[in-house]
């Protein structure tokens, strides 16, 4: 039979699986932490009964020694044993109820997954707006989402169908440029914008970055924003 030692082991275990590890934790692994959180706090509840216990053999000692002066409670009592037992077990439910929304927020979605975000209130205002300043034509649904400004540029993605578009537009009233591929070529290549250094504001320059150097701006199927470098220019 397990001891309180390895059961707190492999209580703390499963707890670096459960709130420790990226993606959905396996439904085993919380319920084998849901029943060991309740062992421990059983075996709490029992080590407090016999130490109760203990107390009254010693009460009925003290009964026949001379009388002194009167000593507070020094153990829980059994309702109070409960609650805490009651407690643990509330805890592992709270905890696994907070774990997506704690997760999403320390792994964003990557590639593709940023068009199954909920959209922003300025992605609904604006969608209109990029997608007939890019000169695109829907195909089909579209679905656009902000990846962000990188180098004073301002970056979008748009699935439309089967095609995946990255739009990007230097910030203040620049036209917009639009790289499109379908999924199955974004999902080996992604998609790269390249940007000559001379055509970034000099606020938003990479430092050290020469005027024919260019800046690769990329976003792939891992990409959880656009990422960039800057390259030599021919």
């Amino acid at each position: 039979m397990a001891t309180e030692d390895d059961l707190e082991r492999r209580r703390d275990e499963l707890r670096r699986i459960v709130y420790g590890a990226p993606g959905e934790p396996p439904a085993a692994v919380a319920a084998e932490l849901a029943a060991v959180e309740r062992e421990l706090a059983a075996r709490q509840c029992l080590s407090i009964d016999a130490v109760e216990a203990v107390d009254r053999v010693d009460a009925v000692d003290d009964a026949e020694k001379p009388a002194a002066s009167p000593q507070p409670p020094r153990r829980l009592s059994r309702g109070w044993s409960f609650l805490v037992a009651a407690a643990a077990i509330l805890l592992v439910a709270v905890g696994l109820a907070v774990l997506a929304p704690v997760r999403e927020a320390l792994s964003p979605p990557r590639g593709l997954e940023v068009f199954d975000r909920p959209p922003t209130a300025e992605e609904r205002d604006r969608a209109r707006e990029v997608v007939v300043g890019a000169h695109l034509e829907a195909r089909g649904a579209v679905v656009l989402r902000s990846l962000g400004h990188v180098v004073g540029y301002e970056f979008w993605a748009m699935l439309d169908g089967d095609q995946v578009c990255l739009l990007s537009r230097r910030e203040f009233f620049f036209d917009w440029f639009a790289t499109c591929t379908s999924r199955e070529r974004f999902d080996t290549y992604g998609l790269t914008r390249w940007i000559s250094v001379d055509d970034i504001r000099h606020g938003a320059r990479p430092s050290r970055a020469l005027p024919d150097d260019i800046v690769v701006a990329s976003w792939g199927p891992r990409s959880s924003e656009v990422e960039w470098r800057v390259a030599p220019g021919s």
